[in-house]
């Protein structure tokens, strides 16, 4: 995490620094990322960094604590009601949020991608908590869906949950194959209309297929 140099930065610089740190983390893995050209573009000192950071795993740590902070304000804001919507309006609510981030931060969610599907500094019991944590988290909504007669009691909960998981964690990547919106470094501006309506329709798609299965 940052030192309180860092803090006492202007406000403009501090966010000249951070965005000169997610353009190279989110096109290079953590390995390949440079010090050098983040603090080149940020028209900053090498050694000025290092007033701010301890070391590069350290503004590592930093960036992908905002990819988390920004997805959970997301997550907040769409389920202002979480407890009272029924189970696949749930799945609906995240499948929305987890497209739309990747949608309108998409340098921070190749970061975050990055983090768990490539090599970075993040301790392997690290990532097995994180994705045991999102299991577990669809188990207490399919437990619930159960209980309110909504879901099949004979459901594994935590196979269900894996497959909610895996779906949720590629529903960008499809949403942006199928309508053209690039999600890979540069920003692409706001849908069009109809590619809003497409992203509704992928969505609906999804949780119907979901919901009642592929078997005729």
């Amino acid at each position: 995490m940052p030192l309180q140099t860092f803090d006492n930065l202007p406000e403009d610089k501090r966010q000249r620094i951070i965005e000169c740190a997610v353009d190279e983390f989110a096109q290079h893995d953590y390995a390949s990322a440079s010090i050098s050209k983040i603090v080149t573009k940020a028209g900053i000192a090498k050694g000025s960094l290092y007033q701010y950071f301890n070391d590069k795993s350290d503004l590592y740590s930093y960036l992908l604590d905002l990819v988390s902070q920004t997805k959970a304000k997301m997550m907040a804001q769409a389920f202002q009601q979480e407890n009272t919507l029924p189970f696949f309006e749930s799945l609906l609510a995240l499948f929305s949020v987890m497209a739309n981030f990747e949608l309108q931060y998409p340098k921070l969610a190749k970061i975050g991608y990055k983090a768990v599907s490539g090599k970075s500094p993040l301790p392997e019991e690290l990532l097995i908590k994180g994705k045991r944590a999102s299991i577990q988290y669809f188990v207490t909504l399919i437990d619930r869906g159960k209980a309110n007669g909504e879901i099949r009691s004979d459901i594994d909960a935590e196979i269900a949950a894996f497959i909610f998981v895996s779906a949720l964690s590629e529903m960008g990547n499809f949403v942006s194959m199928k309508t053209g919106i690039d999600n890979n470094i540069e920003d692409s501006g706001k849908p069009t209309p109809a590619q809003l309506s497409e992203i509704e329709r992928l969505y609906q798609q999804v949780i119907m297929i979901l919901k009642n299965g592929i078997a005729k």
